[in-house]
């Protein structure tokens, strides 16, 4: 696992759409969360759910969503609420943050796409956000191999 301060990521671009991905929130969460969003100037919002865990993040960036129906693979996904950016200045994520404190949103899973989880599929970045999440909690820091 690896573990950056966002204020000193590299933010090269890795696809064009700027945009945040939404995971796992009811509608009434999703509403409130885009509020914080627009406020922070955050226009393009994705929301993904369950069915969409096989799609690369790529596929997903490029709007080629695919829902899969197979009770194995949707009783296997992660079941955290995760939102995922990309392309999006980190002061902007910043101010994402602080608004969703400001509303009193708990704060789910937060990450950035980077040059390895554009690849991966999107249970597959749960996952290993769910885990880093896990080793904070346990202050563990353990750098990827």
């Amino acid at each position: 696992m690896s573990f950056e301060n966002m204020k000193e990521m590299n933010e090269a671009i890795l696809h064009e759409r700027s945009c945040m991905m939404m995971y796992y929130f009811t509608p009434q969460e999703a509403r409130q969360i885009m509020n914080v969003a627009r406020m922070t100037g955050i226009k393009d919002c994705i929301t993904l759910k369950s069915s969409h865990s096989q799609n690369q993040i790529r596929a997903i960036l490029d709007n080629q969503l695919e829902e899969t129906t197979d009770e194995t693979v949707l009783g296997s996904t992660v079941k955290e609420k995760a939102i995922i950016f990309n392309g999006i200045p980190s002061a902007r994520v910043s101010l994402f943050i602080d608004g969703l404190k400001k509303c009193r949103i708990r704060r789910p899973i937060i990450a950035v796409v980077t040059e390895q989880s554009i690849e991966w599929t999107l249970n597959d970045l749960l996952i290993n956000l769910s885990n880093e999440r896990a080793a904070i909690s346990r202050g563990e820091f353990v750098g990827h191999e």
